[in-house]
């Protein structure tokens, strides 16, 4: 635990550096080698008792799996090189004992000894290519995993687990799932600053990196993975030390090949701490409110991959609700009016396919600054507040028998969080210990469903 913690302080030290990327990218590494260790070790156990020459193509699979499985991460740019080497290796050595399969089926006697003779070959330089890039020797995987099995955060209260916290703290940041990688984007670090900065954390890994800033500061912003990248909606803009003065238009377009953020077509109505997701091949934004003028923002609007238009607009309107969806509708649930203890239990559904909105069974108890997501056919929300009291209350929506259940509370009670589900995982990421936008907070929060 202590070598934990340890590791831990190290990586915010770093994060706080002037060549903090380089060295996060470095830590990084670290933690994916320690990845790949356990990759290989599970390689290890599979093929415990297999002959490869009685069973090659076990052989084969096995390997496929590793490289498949380490290339499903962002990979580490130091030593990228090296990790390409690696990597192919094991993908020419899976597809050698392949060869050697087919070829031992077919009766091809010389086929199958020269394809496995090599895929040996290939093996012994994938051995030395590991060692090189800070793995232990193949045949020692299963020992290292021993050893480095106390570093995994402990479990927490009620099925919750912790992960590492995020670099800083934050709440009402916007927050969206690509490539297998949770992104959070802006957000409040305090009740009177706004943050540019973006950060990424690989649930696999446990590992947190920065991203590319945002052009502007901005927090109660909405974010979404579409079209194989991620655009900012939204939120709000400072006017000197007014953090509320202005609610954006703008909407924000991840340049992935240039790590950088560019400009997308607005939105038609000015909106902030409103809601948004994808819903089949469109983005749907829902709910809001304006900057110093504080009107909510009633219409719904739909971007179609070239422009927004309106749609009908929300039947029970609010601010700081959240939104899911299940692939066909999107579903809002919770928020308030103007007044911050004018909290809603409303749960509502819209259909894109034919604009309508329909009410749901409500909410057991009224929230806003909450988070929603949808899971296994659930609609499960967590947190929220009610302008007094911050919740630790996880609820789930059986969108199927339309009832409420309770599920374990969060282990902290949190509003203006970030959650989301990723691979039947709920995650529930930084936010605000107290209303009021004070208290922020940087911890993870993760809940595993079973399938």
């Amino acid at each position: 635990m202590r070598r934990l913690w340890v590791t831990f302080v190290i990586l915010l030290l770093l994060a706080g550096c002037s060549n903090s990327s380089g060295a996060q990218d470095a830590a990084y590494k670290r933690a994916f080698v320690q990845q790949l260790v356990g990759y290989c070790a599970n390689v290890d156990r599979q093929l415990a008792g297999v002959d490869a020459k009685t069973d090659p193509g076990k052989y084969a699979q096995q390997l496929g799996n590793f490289a498949s499985q380490a290339r499903s991460h962002h990979l580490p740019g130091t030593q990228r090189q090296q990790l390409d080497i690696l990597l192919t290796a094991f993908g020419n050595a899976a597809r050698q004992f392949r060869s050697a399969q087919a070829a031992q089926a077919s009766g091809n006697t010389s086929a199958y000894q020269a394809a496995l003779s090599k895929a040996n070959r290939t093996m012994q330089s994938a051995n030395v290519a590991a060692q090189r890039y800070g793995m232990p020797p193949l045949k020692d995987c299963p020992k290292k995993v021993k050893g480095a099995s106390q570093q995994s955060p402990p479990p927490i209260a009620g099925g919750w687990r912790s992960g590492h916290n995020s670099p800083f703290v934050v709440q009402y940041a916007a927050t969206a799932v690509l490539n297998g990688r949770i992104w959070v984007a802006g957000g409040l670090l305090g009740p009177k600053h706004a943050t540019t900065r973006t950060e990424f954390y690989d649930p696999t890994l446990d590992v947190w990196s920065p991203g590319p800033p945002l052009p502007i500061a901005l927090h109660h912003a909405m974010m979404v993975a579409y079209q194989n990248t991620l655009w900012v909606i939204g939120g709000f803009s400072a006017q000197g030390s007014d953090v509320l003065a202005n609610a954006s238009t703008r909407v924000l377009k991840l340049d992935l090949a240039n790590n950088r953020w560019t400009d997308s077509p607005p939105l038609h109505h000015a909106r902030a701490a409103a809601a948004a997701a994808v819903v089949g091949n469109k983005i749907v934004v829902v709910g809001g409110r304006t900057g110093a003028s504080q009107q909510l923002v009633k219409p719904t609007e739909i971007f179609d991959g070239r422009s927004w238009h309106d749609a009908a607009a929300i039947l029970v309107p609010g601010n700081h609700l959240a939104a899911a969806s299940d692939g066909t509708y999107l579903y809002a649930v919770g928020g308030h009016q103007i007044s911050e203890t004018s909290n809603t239990t409303a749960v509502q559904r819209f259909d894109p396919a034919t604009g309508k909105w329909t009410k749901l069974a409500p909410m057991p108890v009224a929230a806003s600054g909450l988070g929603a997501a949808v899971v296994g056919g659930q609609l499960i929300t967590v947190g929220g507040d009610n302008g007094l009291t911050v919740f630790n209350t996880v609820r789930a929506y059986n969108l199927a028998t339309k009832t409420w259940s309770t599920l374990p509370d969060l282990p902290a009670a949190r509003t203006g969080l970030s959650v989301t589900a990723y691979r039947n995982i709920l995650y529930a990421i930084d936010g605000a210990a107290k209303p009021g936008h004070i208290a922020s907070t940087s911890t993870v929060q993760i809940l595993h469903f079973h399938r």
